[in-house]
């Protein structure tokens, strides 16, 4: 189990540097995101090959990439575009060796529920399972967003598509966010450690009502248990601090790097 950092809270950098931001943070791993516009339009100015070079040269492994999508969608041409879409961030993650994609079902739409929306989602994603079958590449599908932000239904979700290489992208900290208590964030943790294939680690409190997050280690989630918990489920995948907060990004993702790591450590040492 590789720690490291997403590099889209460094977006605004050049891709060099925010891989080496990330390398002087103590991080073993990214998950670099996917989006033209991030890193200086790095994609567009440097093409695959060139993002390629510059991961070569830094020696990090590249646990996932970050990929856009949104399948709560009414119209078969707006759906399809999405799908085409998330199809092509696997294209560009089965041609650099990145094992996962990150993806997002979709958020609310106006006048409709999830119930309404479901079978869109449901639709969306076995079209993108079916291209990409047989590809070395997976799609971890994050709890993101008012629509489907909840451990249960995403649980659901998955097993409706029924696509192996189909997963969770598990954001600690989205949960509360979306307005569920700590308890209840903990008890989807649980329900989704069997489906995860990437983690976001972030953590939180509430104050005042208010979800605040923190640097990992500070809050009120047991992100430790979660990591324990993942390990002995077998998980061979990344944690990536992922810090959203209002206190300097840079302290605080390598706050959040070092305690991830400790945790790492400590538990894959238990099972020695």
């Amino acid at each position: 189990m590789l720690v490291g950092m997403t590099t889209l809270g460094l977006g605004h950098e050049p891709l060099d540097r925010a891989l080496s931001f990330a390398i002087a943070a103590g991080c073993q791993t990214v998950e670099l995101n996917g989006r033209q516009t991030v890193h200086q339009a790095v994609w567009r100015q440097a093409g695959v090959e060139g993002v390629r070079a510059q991961i070569a040269a830094s020696g990090l492994a590249i646990g996932s990439l970050g990929g856009y999508c949104s399948m709560a969608q009414l119209a078969d041409e707006a759906l399809s575009s999405e799908v085409e879409q998330l199809v092509g961030y696997c294209a560009i993650a089965r041609e650099l060796g990145i094992p996962v994609v990150r993806a997002f079902a979709g958020d609310i739409v106006d006048g409709y529920t999830l119930d309404a929306l479901y079978p869109r989602l449901v639709t969306g994603f076995k079209a993108v399972m079916a291209r990409i079958s047989g590809w070395p590449v997976r799609v971890g599908i994050e709890n993101h967003g008012l629509l489907i932000n909840d451990g249960d239904a995403l649980a659901s979700l998955v097993r409706d598509v029924g696509a192996p290489g189909l997963g969770i992208t598990l954001d600690t900290g989205n949960f509360c966010w979306a307005g569920y208590s700590i308890d209840q964030a903990q008890r989807f943790f649980e329900r989704l450690v069997p489906l995860t294939i990437n983690v976001h680690a972030k953590d939180g409190r509430f104050v005042d009502g208010e979800w605040v997050l923190v640097p990992a280690g500070r809050g009120d989630l047991d992100l430790a248990g979660l990591i324990q918990r993942l390990a002995q489920s077998g998980y061979d995948g990344q944690v990536v601090s992922e810090y959203e907060g209002t206190g300097e990004f840079g302290q605080c993702t390598i706050e959040s790097v070092a305690y991830l790591r400790g945790v790492v450590a400590g538990v894959q040492g238990e099972g020695h």
